[in-house]
């Protein structure tokens, strides 16, 4: 809901006649009237703005007004996340993490999550910092996973910050201390991450 939020505010500073097409699209996304969603953010998109062809590349990847279309959500993701658009980058990196309309590429899902992830955005921040974690598609580094499960749960994000203490009880990539963990442990645990 926020980033849909930041989303509709970045339109409404792009100009009137596209603000009020992504204000409507935003109404009728929340009213579940997908065909109609579609209808208003297919112009925009097509005009290049980034923020409804990352809208129409989320509803593809979910299915959200008509089946799954990996390919479609590729395609609008690629285009919004090439203008730098850190939801986009971030769901972009998804696709190439799981292979949903692009080859399973972990490199180039590292690729997109490191953009959307240098932006602030938390998610791609868990993301990458589980990339580094594991390995995949970039060489194993818990110093770099550490800063990024940071990055994350500075932000309040519980996934990072249960991460973050598990670093920190096992000394990965930070120093080993059982008070430092504890504490990501209890604010995980807070919001129901345990």
């Amino acid at each position: 809901m926020r980033f849909m939020l930041v989303r509709l505010l970045l339109v409404l500073l792009a100009g009137p006649a596209s603000a009020k097409s992504y204000a409507d699209a935003y109404v009728a996304l929340e009213s579940h009237d997908y065909a109609t969603a579609l209808q208003l953010l297919k112009p925009l998109a097509d005009r290049g703005s980034a923020t409804a062809q990352e809208t129409l590349g989320r509803m593809y990847h979910a299915g959200i007004g008509g089946p799954h279309d990996y390919t479609q959500a590729a395609k609008w993701l690629r285009l919004a996340a090439d203008q730098g658009n850190a939801a986009a980058q971030f769901r972009l990196g998804w696709l190439y993490h799981n292979g949903d309309g692009v080859p399973r590429d972990y490199t180039q899902a590292a690729k997109w999550f490191r953009l959307a992830a240098d932006q602030g955005h938390e998610f791609a921040q868990v993301q990458l910092g589980s990339i580094y974690l594991y390995g995949f598609g970039i060489p194993n580094d818990y110093t770099e996973a550490a800063k990024w499960f940071r990055l994350a749960a500075d932000q309040g994000n519980a996934a990072a910050q249960f991460n973050l203490g598990l670093a920190y009880a096992q000394g990965q990539g930070v120093p080993k201390d059982y008070t430092e963990a504890a504490k990501w442990f209890r604010l995980a645990a807070d919001q129901g991450n345990a």
